[in-house]
């Protein structure tokens, strides 16, 4: 829906997701990590001014993307910050939703999986997890032209080191002492003077934020073609 309208520049972490495996070094066990490897490789590729959007954990690489990058070789212009949230400080609150922390490193990810960090328990939640499913299939060898690489972390094939790497991440995102200075957001947020769209949270002084009904962690999949929109229009100004 998106690259109707934009260039795309689609990234997977050094050693995670559809990536090959990471180097001797490893995966990035900080969220500064991660986004200096982003850093990185928009360097090496020549980019100058772009805007970011980053989703749950992607999210907090994102801010720290927008935070942490040299203005002399990058800016970025405008940044989308979706299900996600500041690292902690004063009034940041735990996910209560002690069933997301039991699947979320599950060796095998299915639908089911899919229910419980994503959507809520309910007619709608079913119906958005059953779409985004049938969605996210639709790439094949048949439709694409080329078989599709396998999630890293599926079945443990890299021995959990992906998945092990980003609880890392999250762990200290989490803790005031884990998010000093360039690791962290929360006291930093306040001087990002870019425009932010936040599809949750309030701290961002240029921020717009949108709300999506009968939703969960995955509101923008359950509201794709709105959130496609959204962004379109946000980005456009």
């Amino acid at each position: 829906a998106l690259s109707q309208h934009r260039s795309l520049i689609l990234v997977d972490y050094v050693g995670v997701g559809l990536s090959t495996e990471g180097p001797a070094a490893g995966v990035a066990t900080t969220v500064r990590q991660s986004a200096a490897d982003v850093l990185s490789f928009l360097d090496l590729i020549g980019e100058r001014e772009i805007d970011v959007l980053g989703f749950s954990l992607g999210g907090m690489v994102a801010q720290l993307v927008a935070l942490n990058a040299d203005p002399a070789r990058l800016r970025v212009r405008k940044l989308i910050l979706a299900g996600t949230t500041p690292s902690m400080g004063e009034g940041v609150l735990r996910s209560k939703n002690a069933d997301v922390f039991d699947v979320a490193g599950a060796k095998d990810v299915g639908i089911e999986t899919f229910k419980t960090l994503f959507f809520p328990p309910s007619r709608e939640g079913l119906a958005a997890t059953e779409q985004w499913w049938a969605r996210i299939h639709e790439r094949s060898e048949v439709t694409s032209g080329e078989k599709p690489a396998t999630w890293l972390s599926q079945g443990y094939a890299d021995g959990a080191q992906g998945l092990k790497a980003q609880s890392q991440q999250l762990a200290a995102w989490m803790t005031v002492e884990g998010t000093m200075g360039e690791e962290g957001s929360f006291d930093r947020l306040s001087g990002l003077d870019i425009p932010v769209l936040v599809v949750n949270g309030n701290k961002l002084p240029n921020a717009q934020l949108i709300i999506y009904a009968n939703s969960s962690h995955g509101g923008i999949f359950q509201y794709v073609s709105d959130f496609a929109q959204h962004v379109v229009s946000f980005l456009s100004f």
